[in-house]
């Protein structure tokens, strides 16, 4: 991952305030502590270091700072394949992050992120695509229908949350 992969994010870093708009919330300071003052790149970076961790930083970060580090989940969900294996095990590489997304999405934070929402239905498409993908290969663990259903159901239901931001 480069420098030049976030040029196009423009504003300065999200401060303090903006990771934690009501001053107080102990989720959005640790958020504040892990990744105020990163640029994109460093932010990416360090989310790869421990992305099942770093995620709920995504989920508790005031709407400006979410809307400023986004290319980062972006990013990681472009690039990382649905499923991963190491050691011998299996597990959904993505499971949670639509989670994530949908908590920013309500509608007090609506004027800062409803910019984001068609990137994220874009998003959402892939990653369905993906896991359709998965699920044809025929995969004992990939296409088991409860593994599935598990995983798609967040999805879809980020994608309904979405579509009542968007649908005039």
């Amino acid at each position: 991952m480069t420098q030049n992969q976030f040029q196009n994010q423009s504003g300065s870093l999200p401060g303090e305030r903006d990771f934690d708009p009501f001053e107080g919330d102990l989720d959005a300071q640790s958020a504040w502590k892990n990744f105020g003052g990163l640029s994109l790149a460093e932010a990416y970076q360090k989310f790869l270091e421990n992305p099942g961790t770093y995620s709920e930083d995504f989920m508790w970060m005031g709407d400006k700072a979410f809307v400023y580090y986004f290319p980062v989940l972006e990013r990681y969900l472009l690039v990382t394949p649905v499923w991963g294996k190491e050691n011998g095990s299996e597990w959904c590489q993505i499971l949670g992050l639509g989670s994530v997304i949908q908590f920013q999405f309500t509608e007090e934070s609506l004027q800062e992120l409803l910019q984001l929402a068609p990137r994220v239905l874009t998003l959402i498409a892939q990653v369905k695509e993906s896991i359709d993908a998965y699920v044809a290969s025929g995969h004992p663990y990939y296409s088991d229908p409860e593994i599935h259903q598990h995983v798609i159901k967040e999805w879809n239901e980020l994608e309904q949350h979405l579509q009542q931001f968007v649908d005039p």
